[in-house]
């Protein structure tokens, strides 16, 4: 019988996090087309600076003393649990995910109650519903090839003169610091999140800054739009750009307020920060912006494939008890 033995990785150790990040990566990602994953460098900064309150679990799996699988969750107080589990291809079918599963969840009970857990795959889908998880909501995963031309995306999205839009790259600056802390705090309200646990808002000016802080800390520069109608911020949008592995640039959150819509703030958006991130030296080494729209977010959809985004795969998100 072949021996499957998990063993919890110590995030101190340089050399172990980034083969525990490197195995992660190698089996969540394969056979994905143009995947991100985190850079070493932005791991090392996450676990080197770790959130006080923050529980977290790396787990590594081998198969007859070989490296196949790693597992990572983390949990906020209150929160559901995220989880990640990862299986080489030539290794799956043989125990290690559902060992994996196990040992995560050992480790979260009395930590967490729920856990959530991702998958590109009819197969992960699977897996994860055999141990009691149920799908909670499924996402377009968008990419837009680099580069673009920014001369046709004027000529095909004319901005409403009526809207204002202010663009930089960095920090949230002190004027608008209000706007954009309840702005973001409205998208963590609106987003859909199919039937999954919605997490507690956290979108205070504090938390904006504190966030702020650990994405420069792990390599990431923002790059941010902010849409006002007379006066009033009214909508945001912003991109994160690694720099130390652009190739991938995130397109993240881009929202409009409820009773604004319908009137080309987002395209405005859109295509101001678009013209923001191509002033970034690190854009001219990336080869997609990738971003993420729910099945029915309709409006969104057909916003961002107007702008060239076409679909690489399907995230689903799945849900269930620790256990």
């Amino acid at each position: 019988m072949r021996t499957v033995q998990i063993t919890d990785v110590d995030p101190t150790r340089a050399e172990d996090l980034l083969a525990w990040n490197a195995l992660l990566r190698d089996g969540f990602n394969a056979g994905r087309e143009a995947a991100w994953w985190a850079s070493d460098e932005a791991v090392l900064a996450q676990y080197g600076d770790p959130k006080p309150e923050r529980t977290s679990v790396l787990l590594v799996a081998t198969l007859d003393g070989r490296p196949v699988g790693a597992a990572s969750a983390s949990a906020d107080p209150g929160e559901p649990a995220e989880v990640e589990i990862s299986v080489l291809p030539d290794a799956r079918r043989q125990g290690v995910g559902t060992a994996l599963a196990e040992a995560v969840r050992a480790r979260l009970r009395g930590v967490a109650e729920i856990v959530q857990a991702e998958t590109y795959s009819e197969a992960g889908k699977g897996f994860a519903t055999e141990l009691g998880l149920r799908v909670g909501n499924q996402e377009h995963r968008l990419l837009l090839d680099l580069p673009i031309d920014l001369e046709v995306l004027r000529a095909q999205h004319p901005a409403p003169s009526e809207v204002e839009v202010r663009s930089w790259t960095g920090a949230c600056p002190d004027d608008v610091l209000e706007d954009w802390a309840r702005l973001t705090t409205q998208m963590e309200e609106d987003v859909p999140m199919g039937d999954l646990t919605r997490p507690a808002s956290r979108g205070d000016v504090d938390s904006v800054r504190r966030g702020e802080q650990r994405m420069a800390d792990q390599g990431w520069i923002l790059v941010r739009s902010l849409a006002r109608l007379d006066g009033v911020s009214v909508g945001y949008t912003e991109i994160f750009v690694s720099r130390h592995d652009p190739e991938i640039i995130t397109q993240d959150d881009t929202l409009v307020d409820r009773d604004h819509r319908g009137h080309g703030v987002g395209r405005a958006l859109k295509l101001a920060n678009l013209e923001n991130l191509m002033t970034l030296e690190e854009a001219g080494r990336a080869r997609w912006v990738q971003t993420y729209t729910a099945l029915d977010n309709a409006a969104m959809l057909a916003l961002n494939r107007a702008f060239g985004f076409h679909t690489a795969d399907q995230l689903t998100i799945l849900e269930g008890p620790v256990g």
